[in-house]
């Protein structure tokens, strides 16, 4: 009798242990449900990027890969911060990057190298100068375009 009853207490008990694995499994199911929820709500209130084709291009002949021709880049007191309230990432930088000149950006950490190639690529938006390629304002050119036709190797 005795060992029928610590049987059947061993079955329940197995029992209860599937039910609490299996409520708490839910449980963790539903928190990654709502967690991704959250994050669509909130990209959704992310800003967008600026047009992807711009009637530029055609004038530059970017959609064509015709340009950059050169290669020449240059930089005028451009400042960039990645939200409003943060100190200044990049603060009032100025280059010129010759035609086939290759060129090797060090520094400490936090210096600033991501976000010089964070704002060539217009992944961030500048906030005050100019960036120039070949003469002409990447501000002026479609992302796609801009994007498809610059590279940079990293190491």
């Amino acid at each position: 009798m005795k060992t029928e009853t610590l049987a059947f207490a061993i079955q329940i008990l197995g029992e209860v242990i599937k039910f609490f694995s299996f409520t708490f499994r839910m449980g963790c199911e539903i928190e990654n449900n709502f967690t991704s929820a959250q994050r669509l709500c909130r990209y959704l209130l992310l800003d967008q990027e600026d047009e992807l084709i711009k009637d530029y291009d055609k004038e530059v002949k970017a959609i064509k890969g015709e340009w950059p021709s050169a290669g020449d880049i240059q930089f005028d007191n451009v400042t960039m911060r990645y939200r409003p309230g943060l100190e200044p990432s990049i603060r009032e930088l100025s280059l010129k990057v010759q035609p086939k000149m290759k060129v090797g950006i060090v520094g400490r950490t936090g210096a600033g190298k991501s976000s010089i190639s964070q704002a060539l690529f217009r992944l961030t938006d500048i906030e005050d100068g100019s960036i120039t390629i070949d003469g002409i304002d990447i501000k002026k050119v479609g992302l796609h375009a801009l994007r498809a036709n610059i590279s940079y190797i990293p190491q």
